[in-house]
């Protein structure tokens, strides 16, 4: 199946090396997309905004996607329970309950609008400013272009438990 074949058994191990390299690049894309700012922002205000936008909205965002992996697996765990090939009682054990999953998909939804929405009023009122209003508008955008990536990464990250 190739590089992203992740085995069954392998869903719960401790680290895998595949997430740990998914996390780390989006730490890395993080990183140096908040170098960037700091380096290109003039104002003050507009480091600070962005920056704390980014980190909020990049982390809300791997939360969501990790948890609807986390979802996803719960569903085959259940199929395969459903199916005969585990008992019901296993499948239960082996996974967080729903309500834990809902939970946590809600907190990442809610800090990724307000990360996204910081983000996007930091673009509409940095446009009134004389200078750094372009380099603000970027970096609003390719924070949310980030969040979007670590969405991704959150999807293909061992659920963390």
């Amino acid at each position: 199946m190739g590089v992203l074949h992740e085995p069954e058994e392998q869903h719960f191990s401790p680290a895998l090396m595949r997430s740990t390299v998914v996390i780390l690049t989006c730490l890395v894309l993080l990183a140096v997309l908040e170098t960037w700012v700091w380096l290109t922002l003039s104002t003050s205000f507009a480091r600070v905004s962005v920056t704390g936008s980014m980190i909020v909205t990049a982390v809300s965002f791997f939360i969501a996607g990790n948890t609807f992996r986390l979802r996803d697996i719960r569903r085959r765990v259940g199929n395969q329970a459903r199916a005969g090939r585990i008992a019901p009682i296993d499948a239960l054990s082996q996974l967080p309950p729903r309500e834990t999953i809902q939970r946590r998909f809600m907190l990442g939804v809610v800090g990724a609008i307000v990360g996204v929405g910081t983000l996007v009023l930091t673009m509409v009122f940095s446009g009134d400013e004389a200078q750094g209003a372009r380099e603000a508008m970027v970096a609003s955008v390719l924070g949310i272009v980030c969040a979007m990536l670590c969405f991704v990464g959150g999807t293909f990250a061992r659920p963390i438990d």
